[in-house]
This record gives C-alpha cells, sequence and structure tokens, in this order.
C-alpha cells in the first residue's frame, strides 16, 4: 500500500471515529437509540474513491477503534458491528451488482445498518419483538441515507478536477 493512500485511509478511519462520537452529543428525543450516521460520510466517500477494501478497512477499524475508546466490547459493540457488517454487504450489492446511484446505495446503507442492529440485538437478548421497531426507524434511516449522499454528493462536485482525475488513475492502476 502507498504510503499517500494508507495516510489518507488513517485520516479517514480518524474522522470516522471524531464524527461517531460527536453524534452522540445530538439528540434525537423521537427515536431512543438513533443516530445521524455521520461517520457514513466517511464511509461513503471511502467506497466511491478508494473501493472496496479501503472502505472495508475505514467501517471495521471504525467499529473496533469506537469501542476500544468509547464503549467497551459490550453489547453497543455488538450492534455496532450488527449494524456494520450488514451495512456493508448492502453497500457493495446495491453499488456493484445492481449499479444503484450514490442516493440509492447510501439509503440501502442506511436501513440495513439499522437491520443488521436490530438483528444484533434480537439474537444478543433474545428477544424478537424488536423488530416492530423497524416501523419507526425504517424511514428515518432511509431519510437519512438520502441526507448523507446528498452531502457526499455535493463533496464529490467540489473536488479537484485534478485530485479526481489523479484518483482514477490510480484506481486502474
Amino acid at each position: 500500500m502507498k504510503t499517500r493512500r494508507l495516510v489518507a485511509l488513517a485520516l479517514f478511519v480518524a474522522l470516522s471515529v471524531a464524527l461517531h462520537y460527536v453524534e452522540g452529543f445530538v439528540p434525537m428525543p423521537a427515536i431512543p437509540g438513533y443516530h445521524l450516521g455521520l461517520s457514513n460520510l466517511v464511509n461513503l466517500f471511502t467506497f466511491y474513491y478508494y473501493g472496496i477494501p479501503s472502505y472495508l478497512f475505514v467501517v471495521l477499524a471504525r467499529v473496533f477503534l469506537s469501542a476500544l475508546i468509547f464503549s467497551g466490547f459490550g453489547p453497543s459493540f455488538f450492534l455496532s458491528l450488527g449494524g456494520a457488517l450488514l451495512s456493508i454487504v448492502a453497500t457493495i450489492v446495491v453499488s456493484r451488482l445492481v449499479k444503484g446511484s450514490i442516493y440509492s446505495t447510501s439509503a440501502f446503507s442506511a436501513l440495513f445498518h439499522s437491520i443488521g442492529q436490530l438483528v444484533a440485538y434480537a439474537l444478543f437478548f433474545q428477544t424478537p419483538y424488536i423488530f416492530v421497531y423497524l416501523l419507526f426507524l425504517g424511514p428515518v434511516s432511509i431519510a437519512t441515507g438520502l441526507v448523507i449522499a446528498f452531502l457526499d454528493h455535493f463533496l464529490v462536485r467540489r473536488l479537484p478536477k485534478s485530485f479526481r482525475d489523479e484518483e482514477k488513475k490510480r484506481r486502474k492502476a
């Protein structure tokens, strides 16, 4: 791995962890336990600019580092990991196999992150009733995923053309 790419990915992991931490301070009174998914801004950008292996690294590093720094390896770690794993699968399937746009990819990623967390919760606490929560969590997750996609799309358009061309050459090599 080239030094420049390694440094960029390390910065993306750090930014993702920082955004994950900051979003813990944003109150969501209508839906307890729900977060905006700000770290997905970084994840989605990494997916589209650096590809699947780098995306996997950033997402999983964020989950493990966040657990190590903030919450430990208890139930919240397993909820985060379950959400991240299902979100990864949805992102790859929608983007690569279905050829979805950044908006559909982000919306499905957010939805499947919520589903993955509910699956982890149901397994961890042995209760299937948690899936009723998806009636509230699903639409909000999709809406948040669309907002994240809009912000990422805006960011990608604002990058200098030279940066985009340089990265495309690097990805083809």
